[in-house]
């Protein structure tokens, strides 16, 4: 996770100091070799949602929608003949405008909160050897697994 905000303008909140670092990074176990055939591709990810903020004023409680923001750098195991396709792109997008959108909905505090989700996806782009991984990380691994990934994201949501 890159940003995680709200609001819009000079008015824009930023939380993503209050998301705790092991919750921005990814998580070590899903590094991997990409099978034969596909290699490590990149993207990015912009997740945009309507959230219902609640402000009490001199005793009168009133409500109002602001636009919440969340940006992911992302990376995946995908087949070099049909990574960079628009498809590929709308495909990667729906899995995420859907996975969030289940997983805000199961969660008790902001299940009514948290609405029209909208994901819109980088083209994704070859990584340069192993360029996806963390420098520290890079004990002969080359690339992420996009599902596993993208489930240790929700996971930790």
């Amino acid at each position: 996770m890159t940003k995680f905000s709200y609001g819009s303008g000079e008015s824009v909140t930023d939380l993503l100091a209050t998301v705790s670092a092991s919750e921005r990074a990814y998580d070590k176990a899903t590094v991997k070799t990409c099978p034969k055939g596909q290699a490590c591709f990149k993207y990015s990810v912009l997740a945009t949602a309507d959230l219902k903020i609640e402000t009490t004023s001199e005793g009168v409680t009133a409500f109002s929608t602001v636009s919440g923001n969340m940006e992911f750098e992302s990376q995946g195991c995908m087949d070099d003949s049909t990574a960079e396709s628009t498809a590929m792109s709308e495909a990667i997008c729906d899995i995420w405008e859907t996975a969030l959108a289940a997983e805000f909905a199961k969660d008790e505090e902001m299940k009514d909160i948290i609405s029209n989700i909208k994901a819109t996806c980088g083209k994704p782009a070859k990584c340069n050897g192993d360029e996806c991984v963390l420098e520290a990380d890079r004990s002969g691994a080359t690339t992420f697994g996009f599902y596993a990934i993208l489930l240790s994201f929700l996971y930790l949501i």
